[in-house]
């Protein structure tokens, strides 16, 4: 925990030194949210299940589509560019590999409302 915590705590740092701000989702989201980005056969990997309001849900396996509903939602009323940096812990239903584990945490930093590939260039 003591290491992960370093860890963690070093990415934070790197994304405030680029002016990037920290946000979260939830752990839980809607089945359709990754079907519609991966297609049917991503519930093969998934946690997902019926909860008791009879929706379908699924323990995220990455961050994306979260982040592009949080960002659709708030719509117009976001100042571009938008740059928002995590470190979720995801889950993925599939056969454990080295290097690829069923719960994982996932660096994300990302950068919205640039046309073209300098956000991959920070100075």
């Amino acid at each position: 925990m003591r290491l992960r915590n370093w860890l963690f705590g070093h990415w934070k740092d790197v994304a405030r030194e680029f002016g990037f701000e920290e946000y979260d989702a939830p752990v839980l989201e809607s089945e359709a949210l990754y079907i519609r980005k991966a297609g049917e056969e991503v519930t093969q990997q998934l946690y997902n299940f019926e909860d008791k309001g009879e929706r379908r849900v699924a323990l995220r396996p990455e961050m994306t589509p979260s982040l592009a509903r949080m960002v659709m939602a708030k719509g117009k009323g976001l100042t571009l560019p938008v740059k928002w940096a995590s470190i979720p812990q995801c889950w993925r239903y599939e056969r454990m590999t080295r290097g690829r584990r069923r719960e994982h945490y996932q660096w994300n930093m990302d950068v919205w409302g640039v046309p073209g590939v300098e956000a991959e260039a920070e100075r």
